[in-house]
């Protein structure tokens, strides 16, 4: 694990610790809204999609807040290794060609921008994932707010009793914790803060790590016949892909490969320079955006999501720890804080009965699914988090209420008041969580299809021996 807190790239700062149409007129550069940049899926900038700093909220009426738990993904990244290797040479002949072709639709800011861009040589897989400067900011900044919010539960300096971190065991997580503990307790104060270490089997923010089943599924859901080889196959998708090309004055179609070159660039360079324009951006209309995020949705739905049937038992470790830590009325400790990735927040999610579309995510109904509840780019943006929090209530009836907030904005279920949900209702509706029995359930179709394997290798013995 590297200790460099900052290493400066050429203008990035790496921190340790309906169908498409061509829509020729679209000039990104001139575009004041570019509400594009809340559809960038997984790669979706924190500041774009979040929640008012001001939003009351967090208030309840006649109540003081008296626990914090909060689950959260790392801020802003870079790439990974095999991006930043093949990404420079591909992006670099794509950027010519286009500049070079007679017939490209895109406006002259937008090819000028284009032709301004380069790679930062800087830009090693030495640093593969590392937390930039926007990622730092990203967390630190949200401790910051949530320590305003709740400035009687967050008051005073940092006792190992009353505030517990944990985090994954990559540079991302560790410089995330980082920041937001510089958010809590001023700069540099994570040098003074002792988090828990990572166990050997990380089952509270890496169940999915020890789960055959979710690897099985994972490979079935990218593969063909799956929802999203279906929708990449279709006149819709076909389309769009047709109508890029012929935006950017190619008389082929681009491969899908080189598109998603373009668009994986556009994601993490938007994120990582707001509230600055990422040239490779600006080769996308808005709909061909909202194609293309629908794309990465339907594998997230059905790898991590509601369309994945043993989503939320996968997060059953850390739906009892939050309960844990709730049900305790005055112990401590009363802030509790984890630093992970996507995938556990997703599984998270569903465990928690958030944000579910009554109808599934499917090939064939993205007209239908444009207001849905599922929406990667809302779920696990950059630095995604989820939040519990306890409030001891003047209430005789219900002196115990909880609230629940995803991107720091209140999740509303439809047992809940205004999102102020009852402790004994909270308690009543993840009761399976709470009973003990984790082990047995997290992973229960694995477990399935570990005794059938079993069984079969059983005949399999029996009946060789008696041959």
């Amino acid at each position: 694990m590297s200790h460099v807190l900052v290493i400066t790239l050429i203008g990035v700062r790496i921190l340790s610790g309906a169908a498409a149409s061509v829509d020729e007129a679209y000039c990104y550069s001139l575009d004041d809204n570019r509400t594009q940049w809340g559809h960038f899926a997984t790669r979706t900038g924190y500041e774009v999609v979040r929640g008012s700093s001001s939003s009351r909220d967090y208030f309840v009426a006649d109540c003081i807040p008296t626990k914090y738990w909060l689950l959260a993904r790392h801020g802003t990244r870079l790439h990974g290794a095999k991006y930043i290797n093949f990404l420079p040479q591909s992006l670099n002949k794509l950027r010519d060609t286009i500049l070079a072709n007679n017939d490209s639709r895109m406006c002259p800011d937008d090819l000028a921008l284009l032709r301004h861009w380069r790679w930062d040589s800087n830009m090693t897989t030495d640093y593969e994932g590392f937390l930039t400067e926007s990622g730092w900011n990203e967390l630190k900044n949200l401790a910051t707010r949530e320590k305003t919010r709740f400035g009687a539960l967050f008051h005073g300096p940092y006792r190992k009793d009353r505030f517990h971190f944990r985090y994954t065991n990559t540079q991302r997580t560790v410089a995330s914790f980082r920041a937001f503990a510089e958010g809590l307790f001023g700069d540099g104060a994570y040098a003074r803060v002792h988090p828990e270490g990572e166990p050997t089997r990380d089952t509270l923010l890496k169940p999915h790590f020890f789960c055959p089943d979710y690897d099985e599924n994972k490979r079935k859901i990218r593969g063909p016949g799956s929802e999203q080889d279906k929708f990449m196959q279709s006149a819709l998708f076909q389309q769009t892909i047709a109508d890029i090309s012929t935006r950017l004055g190619f008389p082929y179609n681009l491969t899908l490969d080189q598109i998603e070159d373009m668009w994986d660039h556009c994601r993490f360079e938007q994120a990582w320079y707001l509230p600055q324009l990422s040239p490779w951006c600006s080769v996308f209309t808005k709909e061909q955006i909202n194609v293309l995020e629908y794309k990465e949705d339907l594998r997230y739905y059905y790898q991590s999501g509601h369309g994945y049937a043993g989503a939320g038992d996968l997060a059953c470790f850390t739906m009892a720890d939050m309960m844990r830590h709730l049900g305790q009325a005055g112990g401590e400790p009363s802030i509790i804080a984890y630093f992970c990735h996507e995938s556990i927040i997703q599984l998270f999610l569903v465990a928690l009965g958030a944000k579910k579309d009554p109808n599934p995510l499917r090939s064939d109904n993205y007209e239908a699914m444009r207001n849905r509840q599922f929406r990667s780019s809302e779920w696990t943006p950059f630095a995604a988090n989820v939040a519990a929090v306890r409030y001891q209530c003047n209430d005789v009836v219900s002196p115990v209420k909880i609230k629940f907030f995803l991107n720091e904005k209140v999740l509303m279920f439809d047992w809940c008041e205004r999102g102020s949900c009852d402790w004994d209702e909270v308690q009543r509706r993840f009761r399976r969580f709470t009973e003990g029995k984790c082990e047995e359930i997290y992973c229960s179709g694995s477990s399935a299809q570990g005794r059938k394997e079993v069984a079969f290798t059983l005949i399999l013995l029996v009946f060789t021996i008696r041959r």
